[in-house]
């Protein structure tokens, strides 16, 4: 039985070999947009681990209030150092923009699956909404590193929410910003911007071959109906509320469709079987 059950990888297993929690240092904590930071973490036992598309849950040592850890995506990983970029929304993220060089952090993980990469040639796409960058930027790193041409699509507010991605242009990154002010790049969203580059009439561009995806929720299920209706295959990295990370507290469950009967519903936790599903499995809950 207990052979099964590693095998399988449920939450009996995780809760007996939970992933590494340890104490990190602050090595950095910069503002580097309107209420976004980027916070570099010193881990030399377990930085080069982190994978894209996977997450680190995080807390302050020592504090009860908030008393849950935050998960966060790894944004990048440099040598020693695990990076997370965060936006400054509620009163976890508000402690965490105090943090300073030297102070302690509380991290378990990386947790998680990760991106797969398409086996075949060709050309990819990538739509980031809002924070939704963090997660696919040790991605888009990862593919420029082995010469697959990328392009991404940025969706923000305005160009004050515009995360500086001048390193990754250098390397090649193609990237076109939607902001909905209208401040920079097309007038409008992430998903208007995908429209406007890859419609269906006369003269419309050659659609990629592979996409991922990762924004807020109605962000996530409109662009699955776009991709799937230009037969472009996506996967997308889904946000959920989360208190444990390694499937033990079942909080972050969402509905997906049976692997042999897509009609089947099933239920899968977003830090085990994802945060990272293909599009299509997801059942998406009706806009609100």
């Amino acid at each position: 039985m207990e052979e099964n059950l590693e095998k399988r990888g449920d939450s009996f297993a995780a809760a007996r070999n939970p992933p590494l929690n340890r104490i990190l240092t602050v090595e950095e904590n910069l503002e580097i947009a309107r209420d976004t930071f980027l916070l570099s973490l010193s881990d030399p036992a377990r930085a080069c681990a982190a994978e894209p598309g996977q997450f680190l849950m995080v807390s302050i040592p020592d504090r009860l209030d908030p008393f849950l850890p935050r998960p966060f995506a790894v944004f990048d990983v440099a040598g020693h150092s695990l990076r997370i970029l965060y936006k400054k929304v509620g009163r976890g993220t508000r402690l965490l923009a105090q943090c300073r060089r030297g102070d302690p952090l509380r991290v378990l993980g990386p947790l998680g699956n990760s991106y797969r990469e398409p086996a075949g040639p060709g050309s990819l796409v990538a739509l980031a909404g809002g924070i939704g960058l963090a997660s696919l930027h040790l991605l888009l790193k990862r593919l420029l590193q082995r010469d697959r041409a990328v392009h991404l699509l940025y969706g923000v507010r305005s160009r004050q929410d515009l995360v500086p991605l001048e390193a990754l242009a250098a390397r090649g990154l193609k990237l076109s910003v939607a902001a909905e002010d209208g401040s920079r790049g097309f007038r409008g969203t992430v998903c208007e911007l995908f429209q406007s580059l890859w419609g269906e009439g006369p003269g419309s561009a050659a659609a990629p071959s592979f996409s991922y995806a990762c924004g807020p929720p109605a962000m996530l299920q409109q662009a699955a109906v776009l991709l799937r209706g230009r037969g472009i295959p996506c996967q997308v990295s889904v946000e959920a509320r989360m208190a444990c990370g390694f499937g033990v507290c079942q909080g972050c469950v969402i509905k997906a469709r049976g692997m042999g009967d897509p009609q089947e519903v099933v239920y899968r936790k977003v830090c085990v079987d994802g945060p990272v599903f293909d599009a299509d499995s997801v059942m998406w809950e009706p806009p609100a």
